[in-house]
């Protein structure tokens, strides 16, 4: 069987306040989006993400700069 996401990162967004997702007056954009936002600034779900591009090797640490980047970089 494939790995399973277990999901419990996202139990921080059960307190998020009401904000706004969806313009009425222009095409949606996910940039505008203040829910969007909320959530891509909880430190749990950043951890995840990180976890989740480390563990699938689309980034890569170089230990000489100590910094991080996508394996693509510069290519």
């Amino acid at each position: 069987m494939g790995n399973k996401i277990n999901y419990d990162f996202l139990d921080c967004v059960k307190n998020m306040p009401p904000l706004a997702h969806a313009g009425t007056e222009k095409e949606f954009d996910i940039n505008d989006s203040e829910a969007a936002r909320w959530i891509a600034n909880q430190p749990n779900v950043l951890q995840k993400i990180f976890d989740m591009a480390r563990y699938r090797k689309v980034i890569q640490y170089d230990s000489e700069t100590g910094t991080w980047k996508g394996v693509e970089y510069g290519k």
